[in-house]
C-alpha cells in the first residue's frame, strides 16, 4: 500500500504525535508496570514478557501516544518533524512527513521551503530552560 500511495504522492503528511506533548515523566513507567519492568531488567528475565496481555497492553500506550512514526520505521521510509502548530501552552505541535523510501532530498527541500515560510528555530515556549 505505502509504494501505491508513493506513486501518486511526494510525502505522507500526519501529526507526530498522537496526543499532545507529555508533561516531563509522564510516560514513565508505573505502579505495577514500573516494577515488573525493573525486576525484569535487573534479572535478565525475557520470559515475563510472555504474560498474557501484558506486551498488548504496552504496546497500546505506546501506540496511542506515536500511532504514525512507526509506520514510516518499520517500512524504513526517511521521516521528519517540524514544529508549524502551537499549542495554547506555546507548546510545539510537532507535523510529519514521509517520504519516499531513500528519497531524503524531498523532505530537505519541503524542510527548507517550510522553515522559510514559517521559521521556527528562535522560537521557544513560554517555560524554556535554555
Amino acid at each position: 500500500r505505502m509504494a501505491a500511495f508513493y506513486t501518486r504522492y511526494d510525502v505522507l503528511l500526519t501529526p507526530t504525535l498522537g496526543l499532545p506533548p507529555p508533561r516531563i515523566g509522564d510516560l514513565a513507567p508505573k505502579g505495577l508496570e514500573a516494577k515488573l519492568q525493573e525486576f525484569v531488567v535487573d534479572r535478565g528475565l525475557g520470559a515475563v514478557l510472555k504474560v498474557p496481555g501484558l506486551v498488548t497492553q504496552i504496546a497500546k500506550k505506546i501506540y496511542t501516544f506515536i500511532p504514525w512514526t512507526s509506520l514510516a520505521n518499520v517500512a524504513g521510509l526517511p521521516s521528519m518533524s517540524v514544529p508549524l502548530v502551537w499549542n495554547a501552552a506555546g507548546l510545539p505541535i510537532g507535523t510529519m512527513f514521509t517520504g519516499r523510501f531513500g528519497d531524503e532530498a524531498t523532505l530537505f527541500r519541503l524542510a527548507a521551503q517550510l522553515e522559510g515560510a514559517r521559521p521556527w528555530a528562535k522560537r521557544r515556549p513560554g517555560t524554556f530552560a535554555g
